[in-house]
């Protein structure tokens, strides 16, 4: 079990510890009422996603998005007209829309891309908060000016990756792909590829919590990104007043640039998506 932290009154608990919640019915109102009742936010995030949530030595849950999710605590206990904890419920990919559906948490916060397939599953709410580009890791010593640089090289990849057809198409790329990212990341320490693709967020947590210097002769190169996939927070359809609640709060983070704020401190580089969704809402 994992433990409870005062001093962020964030709760993270094992999922089985929750599996009693009964799964909320979609109208308007009824989750932030069940929010107010219990005092408390459950959401569904990955704990082990340095550094955007996870746990330190004494349990307690750290991160990007954990600093976000302590202001939306704040924000919805003011909609609410009570204080709230938060409780983070461990999901996978693979379960945590299962785990929203079936009501074990309020909402999904966590690096979740917008897809239409996903968009057919859930209500992502917008604006959407953040966004990924694709980035390339290459061992030291590879120069790369522009994307165009990767034509007709192979490129290794995780199959399903949704910058293989682009790459593929654009670039001429090469995809090499595989099923895990352990043999994605083998493949590129053998010189199989001359780079590997994969979400610029997720290579810049590679190294920023690289403190065994696993990844000391590679780097990522500094290429913009050709495209964004934006990151949601997500509820049940029909759940209107959650919906525009969070609504409100991602309006706020880009208008104040707390979205960017956040994401400098724990030593990511903002996408090029935040600053347009702070200069637009600014403007509001």
């Amino acid at each position: 079990m994992l433990n409870y932290s005062k001093s962020t009154g964030i709760v993270a608990i094992a999922a089985t510890l929750v599996s009693g919640l009964a799964a909320p019915s979609a109208h308007a109102g009824e989750v932030l009422d069940k929010i107010k009742d219990r005092a408390r936010v459950t959401v569904c995030t990955n704990v082990n996603n340095p550094p955007n949530v996870f746990l330190d030595s004494s349990g307690t849950a750290k991160g990007m998005q954990v600093d976000l999710m302590e202001d939306m605590k704040g924000q919805l206990g003011k909609v609410v007209g009570k204080d709230l904890a938060i409780e983070l419920v461990p999901t996978l990919p693979a379960n945590r829309v299962e785990f929203l559906d079936r009501g074990k948490c309020d909402m999904i916060f966590t690096s979740l891309t917008v897809t239409p397939e996903r968009q057919k599953l859930i209500q992502f709410v917008e604006p959407y908060y953040y966004a990924a580009g694709p980035g390339l890791q290459t061992k030291k010593g590879v120069e790369l000016k522009s994307w165009d640089d990767v034509r007709g090289k192979p490129i290794c990849s995780n199959q399903g990756s949704s910058w293989n057809v682009p790459l593929e198409r654009d670039y001429g790329v090469t995809i090499v792909a595989f099923q895990t990212q352990q043999e994605v990341d083998q493949s590129l320490r053998d010189g199989r590829c001359i780079a590997l693709v994969s979400d610029d967020s997720y290579l810049q947590a590679r190294f920023l919590t690289d403190k065994d210097g696993v990844w000391k002769d590679f780097e990522i190169q500094k290429l913009p990104a050709f495209s964004e996939g934006p990151w949601g927070l997500a509820v049940k359809f029909g759940d209107a007043d959650l919906q525009k609640a969070l609504s409100d709060i991602t309006t706020e983070w880009h208008a104040s640039g707390k979205v960017i704020d956040t994401a400098k401190k724990w030593g990511f580089t903002p996408p090029k998506f935040s600053y347009d969704m702070q200069d637009k809402y600014k403007k509001q």
